[in-house]
């Protein structure tokens, strides 16, 4: 009997510093597709940038064995070419790239490739990128939307040249902090609205909480802009808001622009670290770690107001329409309890754990398969939309 499965190809790790909590969603995505519809072709790329693939890759268990493990596992690569259709095995075989292409049993057939990806190099149009050369279908937002909301400068002040409301932000470049740290200090505190403290100092691409601080006086600025400079090369700087209340939704592309019901991440020290995110859960009593899953939070909660999460699903459909999105999102507000005000603060493009917690409890309820399954169903819309287009006019202006 024909196999009408579609195969599907999760590609995940990567080389961003958020490279484990990637592994993390892949799994949990991996168990949720549907076998009855799709075959999964695990894809992991390895911290120096090797692609991988095997059935060990679907084991958490295997990835105690990284990287010696690697050597049992068949590398793999996705060429810039059309019409190749899927990935291509290298590795051992010590072919030519031309001699691979003519043997046809080293590609894997692939009809969706679906990234997994937290962080640079994988959820900042690097990896759309490659698709769209490749001209295959593939998941989530394309590369522009991505690279946009990956930066949350140029994210924020897109945002806001529309309507949607933003804290003030500043940015500064590691190469400016290196030539005169003091100068850079200065004119972060030479405007107004940042000359008061505390402030917030965080990498302008970065995620999962990572290399963020807030800053109590001058004197810490430097530290943070330093634990900033280790991971990115742009630091963003915000006013902290001190009465916060911070409020997630999650967005999806279902044909129809849909949001999820929200939700209030509970925090033990007042800011959400990397270790509250995702390796609280990971002790011996509690098991290993969930990723995004086992932060503690309070979903669709009873004694918000409904006008506030009325304002957030509107600023959060506004935001993913307004940016292209694709697939599914997460996106994050900032609520001042004195002031009564609402403000955007950043987009995930891919979010831990796909966000299915939240769309486990909207109304309707959304499993995690069936948003997998619309996800690529929108993949593949998409592709035969971008597919109809006309791109060759022929040789004229060469003649």
């Amino acid at each position: 009997m024909h196999n009408s499965r579609k195969r599907i190809a999760v590609l995940f790790g990567g080389r961003s510093v958020e490279h484990e909590i990637s592994v993390i969603t892949a799994l949990q995505l991996m168990l949720a597709i549907n076998p009855e519809r799709f075959d999964v072709v695990p894809v992991y790329i390895a911290p120096n940038g090797a692609w991988y693939t095997g059935d060990q890759l679907l084991h958490r268990s295997f990835y105690r064995s990284v990287p010696a493990g690697l050597a049992t596992l068949q590398e793999v690569t996705l060429l810039p070419k059309p019409g190749v259709g899927g990935l291509m095995r290298t590795g051992d075989s010590g072919a030519q790239i031309t001699d691979l292409l003519s043997r046809r049993d080293e590609v894997i057939p692939i009809d969706v490739f679906m990234p997994v990806f937290h962080g640079q190099y994988g959820e900042d149009g690097c990896i759309q990128g490659l698709f769209e050369l490749a001209n295959v279908p593939y998941t989530g937002s394309d590369f522009t939307s991505s690279a946009v909301t990956m930066n949350k400068y140029i994210c924020k002040r897109y945002l806001e040249a529309h309507g949607v409301p933003v804290l003030p932000a500043l940015t500064l470049r590691r190469s400016d902090a290196r030539t005169d740290l003091a100068s850079a200090v200065q004119s972060i505190t030479s405007h107004e609205r940042f000359s008061s403290f505390p402030l917030f100092v965080k990498p302008c691409n970065l995620g999962s909480s990572i290399g963020v601080s807030r800053v109590k006086d001058v004197t810490e600025l430097p530290a943070a802009l330093a634990k900033v400079f280790k991971y990115d090369t742009l630091a963003l700087i915000e006013p902290c808001v001190t009465d916060i209340m911070e409020i997630n939704i999650s967005v999806r592309d279902a044909g129809t622009i849909e949001a999820s019901v929200v939700e209030i991440p509970v925090s033990e020290s007042g800011v959400l670290s990397y270790e509250e995110k995702y390796l609280r859960p990971g002790g011996k009593k509690s098991g290993p770690s969930q990723g995004m899953a086992g932060l503690s939070r309070i979903i669709d909660p009873p004694d918000l107001d409904s006008d506030i999460k009325e304002r957030v699903s509107a600023l959060g459909i506004k935001s993913f329409e307004l940016l292209g999105c694709s697939g599914v999102a997460r996106l994050d507000f900032i609520y001042d309890l004195t002031k009564g005000e609402l403000y955007f603060n950043e987009l995930n493009a891919f979010p831990g754990s796909c966000a299915f917690y939240l769309w486990a409890r909207s109304a309707p309820r959304v499993l995690y398969t069936d948003l997998i399954d619309q996800m690529i169903t929108t993949a593949l819309s998409h592709f035969a939309v971008k597919s109809s287009l006309d791109r060759d006019i022929g040789l004229k202006a060469l003649r």
